[in-house]
């Protein structure tokens, strides 16, 4: 019997904004690459973004986000050292949190979807990979949705040096689910990616459940659990 639901961040819950990334690759032009158009660096922002993951997820380590800012630039023969990574960064987050990623569901209803599997007593956490985007930058985002109260625990994979689908990552689901009195039995963990979501949970005997938001409404499959 299911009592815990994991979800997933990316592509289950909510989506990048356009605009955040459209803002992002100006601004990186305008501070350090005024010579390259902004074709030329989405390219190379979208390659080491697709090539980190591969490796954040054959691995199972997490790639940090000023790393993968500094393989963008030297992709351009530009060295930057960790602190100026890091003031990148920090630029980059100002203008993430004012062009937040765009829920895919309207969030009172999803809100009211949440607070009926409290009730019901179900426990909730989010368990997502992250890349360019920290952990604690999507706290605040949840924080900005009103969402934190409705999640026992979050875990990021920038924060335990480990990304789905390692057992390590699986482990720390368990781990905290402990906590709060959920046996592995009881988990099921819910996200868009075969290989991340699906078969990381299942090689850890976690109960997994793929979901594809343009096929199927994530409010819809929570309120069948309460059923």
């Amino acid at each position: 019997m299911v009592k815990h639901i994991s979800l997933d961040f990316w592509n289950t819950i909510m989506v990048s904004n356009k605009k955040f990334s459209q803002l992002r690759l100006t601004h990186i032009l305008k501070e350090y690459l005024p010579n390259i158009t902004i074709d030329e660096l989405n390219f190379k922002i979208e390659k080491i973004g697709a090539d980190s993951d591969k490796i954040n997820m054959s691995q199972g380590i997490s790639i940090p986000s000023e790393v993968m800012y500094q393989r963008v630039l030297s992709e351009f023969e530009i060295k930057i050292n960790t602190s100026q990574a890091k003031q990148i960064y920090h630029n980059l987050e100002k203008i993430f949190l004012k062009n937040p990623p765009i829920p895919l569901y309207n969030l009172v209803e999803f809100k009211n979807c949440l607070q009926i599997l409290k009730a019901k007593g179900f426990t909730l956490n989010i368990s997502s990979n992250t890349a360019y985007i920290k952990g604690n930058t999507l706290k605040k985002v949840f924080k900005y949705y009103n969402l934190l109260d409705y999640f026992d625990f979050l875990i990021f994979s920038d924060e335990i040096n480990s990304s789905k689908p390692a057992p390590k990552f699986f482990e720390k689901l368990e781990e905290e689910c402990k906590k709060i009195c959920i046996p592995k039995n009881n988990i099921i963990h819910i996200g868009d990616s075969l290989e991340a979501d699906v078969v990381g949970a299942e090689s850890f005997k976690i109960k997994s459940r793929l979901i594809d938001y343009k096929k199927e409404n994530l409010i819809k499959l929570l309120m069948d659990f309460t059923n």
